[in-house]
């Protein structure tokens, strides 16, 4: 099996590095001078920019009595019609030590 397996390889590397060199012949030396080369194409990387439109801006006022009202940043988590925080159901519940996992 060892024979097989040293043939094949050696077939296969001889079969990489005759493509190897047929693609670098076809290329042309780089350090030639008259080597044809492509042409060079420029595309704006702002060429499909669509700017976003204003956005409406809330009155900090209003928004800070309407979080004033709920009862802070957390008020906005909690029941409106209990008043306490939403029962822990995963999310950041296992973070704390002696939490259940």
């Amino acid at each position: 099996m060892q024979p097989k397996f040293a043939v094949l390889s050696c077939a296969l590397v001889a079969l990489v590095l005759q493509s190897a060199a047929a693609i670098a012949q076809s290329r042309g030396n780089p350090s030639d001078p008259a080597t044809a080369v492509p042409a060079t194409r420029y595309s704006s990387a702002f060429a499909g920019y669509q700017p976003l439109g204003d956005e409406k801006i809330a009155p900090w006022r209003e928004i800070n009595d309407e979080v004033a009202r709920v009862g802070g940043h957390l008020g906005i988590f909690r029941n409106q019609t209990s008043g306490s925080p939403p029962a822990a159901t995963g999310g950041h519940a296992g973070h704390h030590p002696g939490a259940a996992k």
